[in-house]
Parts: structure tokens; C-alpha cells; sequence
């Protein structure tokens, strides 16, 4: 059945190569893998940044984001790679199937459960076999899936998207704090101890004060708080 499935892919995939009208093919070295779903490839003297099509894998900050990363680039980093151009995204990225020989990265990546297929935009006739893949993986707690209930991407941003709102109205944080980007001021902390710990904690995880609390460098950060 696994050899059928294959077959099946593979026709839709050379379908797409030989119709030019669907997509643009071209092949250049993979310099840099911005995360699990996102590397930059040459294209004669220019990098062009890809989006892998049909997938998603987790946010760099979420559980398994990380492996994911260092699973695509033990995979492309550094190889030719052939881009198969489906789309262009609204940040400006070709969107594309990535392959090194026969190996499709797209689908490699869902198989051994680095990645979700993105129902909202993996359209094309193989996009069924995917989810099977998916499943697949799911069934047999593959990468990712050791996890119960992991919660997809797409979720994941909605979620930090509805939390995202201005310095001024966030409240003081009330356990930690929220290293995944510059949310917070002075104002937001009751006491310099508060403050400190954030910074810290920061520090510790992203290796930069990404707050901006330490105005001026000297590891002490809202100096003005009691």
C-alpha cells in the first residue's frame, strides 16, 4: 500500500515538472535554514528565501520548533536542492516543494513528524497522501507526536496574536515573564527585584535583553523601581 501511495505521489509530482504553466523549477545550494519550514537558497548570485509548501512546522519558540530546525538543516543545509516554485507568500517568499534527489523535504518532514500538513493552503492533488503520512506518524509517536495534545502552529500565533497588545496596557506580569519578544517597560514591573528576575530569565534564554530593560548596560536593569 506504502509503494502504491508513493506512486501515486510521485505521478502528481512529475505532473507538476512537466507543466510549466503550475510551477517554476530551479536548483541552487541551501545557505542558511531559518527554521523548520523556512530556508534561503542561491539562485545564481541571488538567496531567495522559501517557504516549504503545504506544511507547517512548530514556531521555534513552541515544543519541537527547535528540532525541527536542526532536522531540516541536516537534511538541505548546504546541499543543491531543486525548488519547485508553487506560489509566492505575502511577505514576499517562494512558496515551494523542496527536493535533494528523490527525497521531497515538504513530505519528509510530516513523515517522521516534524510537521502538520497546512490544510489551509495544501490544495494540490498530493496533499491527500500527506495527511495520510501524517496520520501515520501520529499513530506510531513519531518526533512531535510523543507529545499529547501538541498544539498546531497556526494556533500557537493566533494565540500570541490575541495576547499581543502595547506596553501600556499589559499588565505587571504576574508569574515570569515572556521572553518571545520586547513586551514590557519598566512600568510594568512593582519592583526592581521584578524587573531583574525578567531580565534574567531572558538573558538566560534568549542570551539578550530583549526588553530593553538595561538602558544603560551595567546588568542592572530599572534602577528607578524600590
Amino acid at each position: 500500500m506504502r509503494k502504491y501511495r508513493n506512486s501515486i505521489f510521485a505521478f502528481w509530482l512529475s505532473l507538476l515538472l512537466f507543466l510549466p504553466s503550475l510551477c517554476l523549477a530551479w536548483s541552487g545550494e541551501v545557505v542558511h535554514v531559518a527554521d523548520g519550514d523556512t530556508i534561503t537558497v542561491m539562485s545564481g548570485q541571488e538567496k531567495v528565501k522559501v517557504r516549504l509548501y503545504g506544511i507547517d512546522t512548530p514556531e521555534i519558540t513552541q515544543w519541537y520548533g527547535q528540532n525541527a530546525k536542526t532536522f531540516t538543516s541536516s537534511q538541505v543545509l548546504g546541499k543543491t536542492v531543486e525548488v519547485q516554485e508553487m506560489d509566492v507568500d505575502r511577505y514576499g517568499r517562494v512558496v515551494g516543494l523542496v527536493s535533494v534527489g528523490d527525497l521531497v523535504l515538504n513530505r519528509h518532514l510530516v513523515a517522521y513528524g516534524y510537521a502538520w500538513v497546512y490544510h489551509q493552503y495544501c490544495k494540490a492533488p498530493f496533499c491527500s497522501e500527506w495527511v495520510e503520512v501524517e496520520a501515520e506518524a501520529k499513530a506510531k509517536r513519531l518526533g512531535l507526536w510523543k507529545k499529547p495534545n501538541v498544539i498546531p502552529p497556526w494556533e500557537y500565533r493566533r494565540g500570541k496574536r490575541a495576547k499581543s497588545t502595547s506596553p501600556s496596557d499589559k499588565d505587571t506580569p504576574k508569574s515570569g515573564c515572556d521572553c518571545s519578544g520586547n513586551l514590557y517597560n519598566c512600568s510594568n514591573f512593582k519592583t526592581q527585584a521584578e524587573a531583574q528576575a525578567c531580565y534574567e530569565k531572558c538573558m538566560r534564554e534568549k542570551g539578550a535583553d530583549v526588553h530593553k530593560l538595561d538602558g544603560d548596560g551595567n546588568g542592572r536593569v530599572c534602577e528607578s523601581l524600590p
